[in-house]
């Protein structure tokens, strides 16, 4: 996933949020910003990309459930999302995100993002506050929509722009909810680049292409 930020309207910045720099090689555990609605007023924040529900007692790193994603499918019933799916729902900026394909030990990694001349996606995402200076979060995952569907079988949810506000407000019906992202069938990019490492970082990752 690489990182972006919100553009105008520019949101209420929380005060224990730290300023990011641009990556294009985020992973879970690290801090991506997202933005939210309190009442109709839009909060940005940062939060750590892995979500964990504000009823665990323990430290973050003592989560060891895998979930930096959600089944958009599931999150409503699951005890570990439930809650956030009634009431802290997000928005996570992008320019678009990585899937990788082939064997163990010689995959190929794949630059996908939309068709679209916008700055920025926004990835429907849930989010948590276990401690008042900090908050976690998920990506929303669906069936990847069938352009992209024999690079992965899954694919994050990307809202359409009229999508944002019904979806962090909570103003849809269980089966738009389940259909949101299926707009970009036909309209997504994907395309393979140069393989690269875990720590890796900088635009050139997604500029370089497959030797």
């Amino acid at each position: 996933m690489e990182r972006r930020f919100l553009g105008p309207p520019i949101p209420v910045r929380d005060p224990n949020a730290v300023e990011l720099s641009a990556s294009w090689n985020v992973k879970p555990t690290q801090l991506v910003d997202i933005a939210y609605l309190n009442g109709e007023q839009l909060f940005s924040t940062t939060a750590r990309w892995w979500f964990v529900p504000s009823w665990h007692r323990g430290d973050v790193k003592d989560w060891k459930r895998t979930t930096f994603n959600a089944k958009i499918e599931t999150a409503a019933s699951l005890p570990s999302f439930r809650n956030a799916w009634r009431s802290q729902r997000c928005i996570i900026p992008a320019a678009g995100y990585y899937e990788w394909t082939g064997p163990k030990g010689n995959k190929q990694p794949w630059w996908i993002t939309t068709d679209s001349n916008a700055p920025a996606l926004f990835f429907a995402g849930l989010y948590s506050r276990p401690r008042d200076d900090l908050h976690t979060c998920t990506i929303l995952t669906r069936s990847a929509l069938p352009q992209i569907s024999e690079i992965h079988a899954r694919s994050p949810v990307i809202l359409a722009d009229e999508q944002i506000h019904p979806w962090l407000s909570g103003n849809l019906e269980s089966d738009e909810e389940q259909h949101l992202g299926t707009i970009w069938d036909g309209r997504m990019r994907a395309r393979q680049v140069a393989r690269f490492g875990r720590d890796d970082d900088g635009p050139e990752l997604i500029t370089r292409s497959r030797q």
